[in-house]
């Protein structure tokens, strides 16, 4: 059965490799850019919407640990003080009833774990199993191990159209002509509507802009993503800083950008010398995307409209990318395994 994936950012490549350990005939066609490029890269289930997303979350963290060794992936774990201390305990308590794991730092115990601090709120959250990871170096990595199993990639070719006959997908139609397939798996972020909505699918999509502003490399000034109330940051190995343009970027609804770049850019870099005394920072790049956020907020995850047609959207895709790799690749070659798990961000559900 052959394959086609459409997209190759974090989400499009994590499934064309599940697809070709699998055995399928996979041609994943995509190009460069898009959300993938302009993510914070964080992995984490203290954020979600409701106890299926938990879970969804949760097994996508365990999803990357099965991936084993991956470039740029890192569980250096996460302190958050974005809350007050009821919220903090709120939040504490709440994971902790899903089992997931939670310390409560004071003061000196923020002091001890990030010393370059210049705050040191009466509590923080650690949460020791989260990570990130760098999303075009996993996609690019996630590609080479799709090709070292069988599949094969066409980049810089743009897929116009998914193409059907008789209630099934036949393959899709890009700028450089016609590509046969059995199954299609749509996992082009906000390009996803234009491409199933023509097939009576229906995707609408939320207007979430991001921005991410990198820094040029300085001196480690903390070993753990930090979750403070004017900003998430990270460092990556090389010395950068990594500031989302927007505040608690994740829950971010905000339907335009409030700055021009240049100065969301600088505002960033603002919010994160204030936390750090004596750091000067300069940053070296601004990347804007809209995140791919369905309407509901949720992911999309499965079958929708012709026989063989399959779609992949959502925000967070960095932390979903290897769950619904497993997932799509486990339903497109006929078993179950996760249906359980996926099956709430069914893409029927916007059906009208």
């Amino acid at each position: 059965m052959k394959t086609v994936v459409v997209g190759t950012g974090i989400l499009g490549a994590s499934i064309a490799f599940r697809l070709a350990r699998a055995g399928a005939d996979v041609l994943a066609i995509g190009g460069a850019g898009g959300a993938t490029d302009c993510s914070f890269g964080w992995i984490n289930a203290s954020f979600f919407l409701d106890a299926d997303h938990f879970r969804l979350r949760a097994e996508g963290m365990e999803a990357w640990r099965r991936l084993g060794d991956v470039p740029g992936l890192d569980w250096q774990g996460a302190v958050s003080w974005e809350h007050d201390a009821g919220g903090l305990e709120a939040q504490a308590a709440e994971l902790q009833g899903y089992g997931y794991r939670v310390e409560r730092l004071g003061a000196n115990a923020l002091r001890d774990r990030v010393p370059a601090l210049s705050v040191a709120p009466e509590m923080a959250l650690a949460f020791p199993d989260e990570g990130s990871v760098e999303p075009s170096q996993a996609a690019a990595a996630l590609l080479s191990r799709a090709e070292d199993a069988g599949a094969r990639l066409m980049i810089g070719a743009r897929v116009e159209a998914v193409t059907e006959r008789a209630g099934r997908v036949i393959g899709v139609r890009t700028t450089w002509g016609d590509v046969a397939a059995d199954a299609v798996i749509v996992a082009a972020g906000c390009g996803a509507p234009a491409l199933v909505e023509p097939l009576g699918v229906a995707l609408p999509m939320l207007t979430r802009p991001g921005a991410m502003m990198v820094s040029r490399p300085v001196p480690r000034v903390t070993d753990t993503i930090l979750v403070a109330p004017s900003r998430e940051i990270r460092q990556d190995a090389t010395g950068r800083i990594l500031a989302p343009g927007a505040v608690s970027h994740q829950g971010d609804a905000a339907e335009a950008l409030d700055l021009p770049p240049e100065r969301m850019a600088d505002r960033a870099k603002g919010a994160v010398e204030a936390l750090f005394p004596g750091l000067s920072l300069d940053w070296q790049r601004i990347a804007i995307a809209n995140r791919p956020m369905p309407g509901d907020g949720r992911p999309v995850i499965g079958r929708a409209g012709p026989e063989g047609l399959h779609l992949a959207v959502m925000h967070s895709g960095v932390t979903l990318a290897a769950i619904t790799g497993e997932a799509v690749a486990d339903m497109v070659t006929g078993g179950d395994r996760f249906a359980a798990l996926v099956s709430p961000y069914d893409p029927l559900r916007f059906a009208p």
